[in-house]
């Protein structure tokens, strides 16, 4: 298990995740989106630069999710 912290917005959100849990994972959980309020469109960036959803999160890690306006389906 580790510690990551996620943020949407002005909130921010805590969590212990397993250790093989991705950013896609994140952007599909229904535990995150139900708590920081995102939807389905999302990019996941550390430091400003967008990660691949199959990427694993790093233990610590500050995940912002933005709202992917441009993206196709």
């Amino acid at each position: 298990m580790k510690n990551i912290t996620v943020k949407y917005g002005v909130d921010s959100i805590t969590k212990q995740v397993e250790d093989g849990f991705t950013f896609g994972d994140l952007q599909e959980s229904d535990t995150f989106q139900a708590a920081l309020g995102f939807g389905d469109r999302t990019k996941a960036l550390v430091e400003g630069i967008e990660q691949d959803r199959t990427t694993v999160i790093p233990v610590g890690a500050t995940v912002r999710l933005e709202t992917a306006a441009n993206t196709k389906a």
